[in-house]
């Protein structure tokens, strides 16, 4: 159902019914929320619920679709590494995408969230990066998706845990290990904790 085609009323039934299910998986994994939950907790009967959504797995695909765009990553990282702009603002842009969503995203990464969710962003973003290498061999093309497989998964899954552990480090402290391990390698920021 498309939100542009939606009364004033259904849209905010529709959100309330996405809240409410929020609020669960804030807390509890996706196969333990039923849809009667959400519906109690919202206000609503369960034949409500179904004229939006077929069940709960479409309304966390309809969160993880709203939370992030692939345009708004290739904004961000796409544009900035590959037209060799300064890291540290880059790793920067990308707390902030952080901090623009940071009611969905460190659940969505974290242990608790959706398993399937960075791949879904890097199913996303993929195109956009090939877009930028139009001469491309296949044997280039997979090193590339092992490279975007290796750094997403080191780099979203340690801003999410900051935000899980309540931004324990200040933000400067947080962004120099991340430039520090991803210019230097994580070998030689191990080697600085090394007594002699």
């Amino acid at each position: 159902m498309d939100d542009n085609s939606l009364t004033t009323t259904t849209r905010i039934t529709k959100q309330n019914l996405i809240d409410a299910f929020w609020k669960l998986y804030c807390k509890k994994t996706i196969d333990k929320i039923t849809v009667t939950e959400i519906c109690t907790l919202a206000g609503y009967n369960r034949s409500t619920f179904y004229v939006y959504f077929k069940d709960v797995y479409e309304i966390l695909d309809v969160i993880e679709n709203q939370v992030i765009t692939a345009d708004e990553f290739k904004r961000i990282i796409l544009d900035q590494l590959l037209n060799n702009k300064d890291r540290k603002d880059l790793l920067r842009q990308l707390i902030q995408l952080f901090e623009n969503n940071k009611d969905y995203l460190p659940v969505l990464l974290s242990e608790k969230g959706d398993p399937y969710f960075r791949q879904k962003l890097l199913k996303k973003l993929f195109p956009a990066l090939i877009s930028f290498f139009p001469d491309i061999t296949n044997t280039e093309l997979q090193e590339i998706k092992y490279t975007m497989e290796y750094q997403s998964a080191a780099m979203l899954s340690t801003i999410s845990k900051w935000y899980t552990n309540g931004k324990d480090m200040p933000l400067e402290r947080f962004l120099e290990i991340l430039f520090s391990i991803t210019t230097n390698g994580i070998q030689r920021e191990f080697l600085k904790y090394k007594k002699p």
